[in-house]
């Protein structure tokens, strides 16, 4: 018999701090209502097009602008921000776009419960993950070394796997989940402009080798800035490109 111990253990780690601001309950219902037409379906997945996943899409602009210019992919934004569901909504009532869906739910789950097939990925985007700076709260970051095989598996040959953050600890954690994860190779390309100094060195399981910020890259030709990029970049600090490709 299970405890509630035993149910604790099994809950998904939170990643992010926030579901919803100033939105009554009936404004909650009324976005879930919203959201049917733009909901993710089979047909969607077997539609045959390159498909890119984001996984927390923020107020979904970004994902937004990607997908307008780019209708010969489809395009998956998942979100748990109730308020960034409501923004991307009322664009896409606006202007739709028959190439995106959205999933409205934990974004892990469309890869570790079997959602998507294996090697049917095209692309796989975290962009600006909540950084969990404290030593103690890093278990709570997305990208995690389970869920990044999940992401390797779903991916198709040459599929890329793109972290994005500005947080160069962050960076670094990253660089390290995707080092350490089987069949995953980091670009091995020139660093970015991001001025970010490293704070950390990255040894492999041996000691043997060292990772540096020549495994982080430039912003691809398909990239659109991000609200909290924007923000970020006022504040001084600018984003670090991550990108792992599935060799094997």
């Amino acid at each position: 018999m299970s405890t509630q111990a035993d149910s604790s253990r099994n809950r998904p780690i939170i990643t992010t701090g926030r579901l919803a601001t100033r939105m009554s309950p009936a404004e909650q219902a009324q976005l879930q209502a919203d959201l049917q037409p733009w909901l993710l379906t089979p047909e969607f997945l077997s539609a045959g097009k390159p498909l890119e996943v984001e996984l927390g899409i923020g107020n979904g602009l970004a994902l937004y602008a990607r997908a307008a210019a780019n209708p010969h992919m489809n395009f998956i934004g998942s979100e748990i921000y109730l308020n960034g569901l409501r923004t991307l909504l009322g664009q896409l009532n606006r202007q739709p776009l028959p190439n995106l869906r959205l999933y409205p739910q934990d974004g892990r789950t469309l890869f570790t419960e079997g959602h998507l097939a294996p090697a049917s990925i095209t692309r796989v985007l975290v962009l600006f993950p909540d950084p969990w700076p404290k030593s103690s709260h890093h278990k709570r970051r997305l990208v995690q070394p389970q869920l990044a095989q999940a992401i390797h598996t779903a991916l198709a040959p040459q599929g890329e796997f793109w972290v994005v953050t500005d947080w160069p600890s962050y960076a670094y954690h990253s660089i390290a989940v995707m080092h350490h994860t089987k069949g995953l190779q980091l670009a091995p390309v020139n660093v970015s402009a991001a001025d970010c100094k490293p704070s950390a060195r990255l040894a492999d399981e041996d000691g043997s080798a060292t990772l540096g910020p020549q495994l982080l890259i430039n912003a691809p030709v398909w990239w659109q800035p991000t609200k909290y990029q924007q923000k970020a970049q006022v504040a001084g600090r600018n984003p670090w490109f991550i990108k792992g490709i599935k060799t094997s």
